[in-house]
């Protein structure tokens, strides 16, 4: 209880001070409707008793009742979304493990579980697909379509017109949901996609920060993080596509490469301070149960969620071409703990990131496409970071709306 008193003593102290007046105090309404300057913001009221989409606007907050929504159907269609793809994940790595293992001792036997591994990860892949398709479609339906049409968005923009700006807040297991990818794709302009371009914010607290902070277009040499082979995961072919891409826009001396060996832990929080952009080209890992424990595989091991959250500065951007950045935990749905909220929490404007382990080509494809965006007025024009993924995901979506798993994993944080 004294120390209760010392705090609130030196609360009290600190907001006598000039430009402190409102230090640790919530944001009014007011103040946080501003994080609605450049699009609707929806945030969700989740509960047993109802389920509510909240937009907020600049000069207005417009609850959408959500009927056809329970918390009790969201809980069971996310553990199945997320079961799904963990089930994929674990199937790979078997396929990994017996391909090495064909490849290391060549007999009968290692060729016979190579082949049973295979069998199973293609049966997996082919249930993951159908969970996801119906997923997105019941997102469309329950939760994303209605909310679109209370904004006004109720069909593509016309040709030439610039695409509608709108950010998702979720809350409890809503977080685990791709709101971004829902829809019908197979049929024309019944999806998100179609639509509008779309961020996720932690927090419209958050967003507001990223607004104004002080990093503008970037500028210096851009931090490239490398790991085409990692010890005890599969090599990454496309690390090496990455690297001659971002060689050729950025030159030699606007590129700073950390490669194998030289990206340790250590090495890469330390260039990280000295960069305003940077681009992760590696393994990242989950954790279900201890969202901070998350992070990317380096030469030396872990590069947590926790140890990138405490070192917290003013960036621009952040490319995560990396396996599961962007999924958070399940037990504690509400921590913005995923790996790309994290990155923006420590001041990071714009995160990419991606949900799961996505396909070697499919991977290249979008990070070639989102930097030739963004370079195509000859500057890295990083505002435009949403926009670019946007474009380079219906690209990819137009060539295989059948296979979700393709195109429906990357993410954009931020303003």
């Amino acid at each position: 209880m004294s120390l209760s008193r010392q705090w609130s003593a030196l609360i009290a102290e600190i907001r006598t001070l000039d430009g402190f007046a409102d230090f640790r105090r919530p944001l009014t309404a007011a103040e946080l409707r501003e994080a609605a300057t450049d699009g609707p913001v929806v945030a969700f009221n989740v509960a047993r008793s109802r389920c509510d989409a909240i937009v907020v606007r600049p000069n207005t907050v417009t609850p959408v009742s959500l009927g056809g929504l329970t918390a009790v159907d969201i809980h069971r269609i996310a553990l199945r979304y997320v079961e799904a793809i963990e089930r994929h994940q674990t199937h790979l790595g078997a396929l990994h493990e017996a391909r090495t293992e064909a490849a290391a001792t060549p007999n009968a036997t290692t060729h016979r579980a190579y082949q049973r591994a295979a069998h199973d990860e293609l049966s997996a892949e082919a249930a993951m697909q159908d969970v996801l398709t119906a997923t997105l479609a019941w997102l469309w339906d329950t939760v994303v379509e209605p909310v679109f049409k209370a904004c006004g968005l109720s069909g593509p923009p016309p040709p030439g017109t610039a695409w509608p700006r709108l950010w998702w807040c979720p809350t409890g297991m809503l977080t685990l949901l791709p709101l971004h990818a829902a829809g019908r794709h197979t049929e024309l302009g019944h999806s998100a996609m179609d639509r509008a371009v779309m961020s996720y914010a932690p927090t419209l607290r958050s967003l507001l920060e990223s607004r104004s902070s002080t990093a503008g277009s970037p500028g210096g040499p851009m931090l490239l993080v490398a790991m085409p082979h990692t010890s005890g995961q599969a090599d990454l072919p496309q690390v090496r596509r990455e690297q001659r891409l971002l060689g050729a826009l950025f030159g030699t001396e606007g590129l700073t490469t950390l490669e194998g060996p030289a990206a340790s832990r250590e090495d890469v929080l330390r260039a990280m301070r000295g960069h305003d952009r940077v681009h992760f080209s590696c393994h990242a890992t989950s954790h279900p149960t201890r969202p901070a424990a998350a992070g990317v595989l380096l030469a030396d091991g872990l590069l947590s969620v926790a140890e990138l959250a405490a070192d917290h500065q003013p960036r621009a951007f952040a490319f995560l071409s990396a396996c599961k950045t962007g999924l958070g935990g399940i037990v504690l749905p509400d921590e913005a703990m995923a790996l790309s909220a994290a990155l923006h929490f420590t001041g990071i404007r714009h995160v990419i990131a991606t949900l799961w382990s996505v396909e070697d080509k499919a991977a290249a494809e979008v990070t070639e496409s989102v930097y030739r965006n963004l370079f195509a007025e000859g500057t890295f024009a990083v505002e435009d970071a949403a926009l670019a993924l946007h474009r380079a995901v219906r690209e990819l979506r137009a060539r295989s709306p059948e296979r979700p798993s393709s195109w429906m994993a990357y993410t954009h944080t931020g303003p």
